[in-house]
C-alpha cells in the first residue's frame, strides 16, 4: 500500500472553519455517552451495542454516499485502507477495550483515551507528516494538562492486581493515535471522506463481527430488541460524528483531529450533568475550561 495523500499543510481550512468542526464532530460525539448509558441499563450488550452503531451507521453513511452519486470505491488500495483504518481506529481499539473492561470498569477504561493527541503528535513528528513547533506543542499540552486533572481524582486502582490491565488498556490510545496517521498518510487520493467513511466505518463492524464470532457472544445481536429506537439514533449520530471527523482530518492534519477526543470529554462532563444529574467538582469544571484553552491554542498556532 502506498501513500498517494498531498502534504498535510496543503489542507487548511477557513480560520474558523477548523475550530468549529472540532467542537461540533466532538460535541456530537460526547452526546453518545448518554445514550450508550441508557443501552446499557435497557440490557444491550456492548459487543451488540458497538457492532450496530458501526454497521448501521456504515449502511447510513453509503446510502448518503450512493445518493451523492460517490460510488465507494473497492479497488485493493482502497479495500486495504478500509481494513487498516477499521481495525486500527476501530477493531483493535474495541476488542482491548472489552477486554480489559471487566477488570477495570468502564470509568477506568475509558481514562485512556485522553492520550491520542499526545501520541499522535509524537507519531506525526517522528514521520515528519507535521512540524509542531512550540505554540501547538504549547496547546497539545494543555488539553493533555485538562485531561489529566479529570484522570488525577479516579487515578488509584482498587487493586494492586490491576496494573497490568491497566498496561494494556494503554494499547488503545497508542492504536488510536496510529488510526490517525494511518488514514493521513495513506488517504487515497482524489477519494472523499464520505465514501472512504463509510468503508472504513463498514470495516470496522466486520472486525467486531469476528471478534463477536471469535467469541461466541454472536447471540449478543439479539438484546438490541430492548432499545431499537437508541440503536438507531446512535447509528445517526455515529455515521455524523465520523463523517466530520473525516472531513477535519481532510482539512487539518492528524494531530489536530486527535484533539477531538478533549472536546469529548468536555462535552462527556455536560450531558451526564444534565442528563443523568451527575455532579462534578470545581476542579473537573476547570478541567473543561483547560481543555478548551488547549484547543483555542492550537488553533490559533495554525493561523500564524
Amino acid at each position: 500500500m502506498t501513500a498517494t495523500t498531498a502534504p498535510l499543510s496543503a489542507h487548511k481550512p477557513h480560520r474558523f472553519g477548523a475550530v468549529a468542526l472540532l467542537i461540533a464532530t466532538g460535541g456530537v460525539f460526547g452526546a453518545m455517552f448518554p445514550l450508550g448509558k441508557l443501552a446499557s441499563r435497557a440490557g444491550v450488550a456492548p459487543l451488540a451495542w458497538t457492532l450496530s452503531m458501526l454497521l448501521f451507521g456504515g449502511v447510513i453513511l453509503l446510502a448518503m454516499a450512493l445518493i451523492r452519486g460517490q460510488a465507494v470505491p473497492v479497488s485493493r488500495l482502497h479495500l486495504a485502507y478500509y481494513a487498516g483504518a477499521g481495525l486500527l481506529s476501530m477493531g483493535l481499539p474495541n476488542f482491548i477495550l472489552f477486554t480489559v473492561m471487566p477488570h477495570l470498569g468502564v470509568g477506568l477504561s475509558s481514562v485512556v483515551y485522553t492520550l491520542p493527541p499526545i501520541l499522535t503528535l509524537a507519531f506525526a513528528a517522528a514521520l515528519r507528516m507535521e512540524k509542531p513547533g512550540t505554540q501547538r506543542s504549547l496547546g497539545i499540552a494543555l488539553g493533555f494538562a485538562g485531561a489529566a486533572m479529570i484522570v488525577s481524582q479516579r487515578s488509584h486502582l482498587p487493586s494492586p492486581d490491576l496494573y497490568g490491565w491497566l498496561l494494556l488498556a494503554l494499547a488503545i490510545p497508542t492504536f488510536l493515535a496510529a488510526g490517525n496517521i494511518f488514514r493521513s498518510r495513506f488517504w487515497p487520493a482524489g477519494s472523499s471522506p464520505l465514501a472512504l467513511s463509510a468503508g472504513t466505518m463498514l470495516a470496522g463492524g466486520g472486525w467486531v463481527l469476528l471478534l463477536m464470532l471469535g467469541k461466541g457472544r454472536i447471540g449478543d445481536i439479539a438484546s438490541l430488541l430492548d432499545a431499537p429506537l437508541l440503536a438507531s439514533i446512535q447509528a445517526a449520530l455515529n455515521a455524523l460524528q465520523f463523517l466530520m471527523f473525516m472531513r477535519l482530518q481532510k482539512a487539518a492534519g492528524p494531530v489536530y483531529v486527535s484533539q477531538v477526543g478533549y472536546v469529548a470529554t468536555a462535552a462527556g462532563l455536560a450531558s451526564g450533568a444534565l442528563v443523568f444529574g451527575e455532579t462534578y467538582s470545581p476542579w473537573i469544571w476547570a478541567a473543561s475550561i483547560t481543555i478548551a484553552a488547549g484547543v483555542l491554542v492550537v488553533n490559533s498556532a495554525r493561523r500564524t
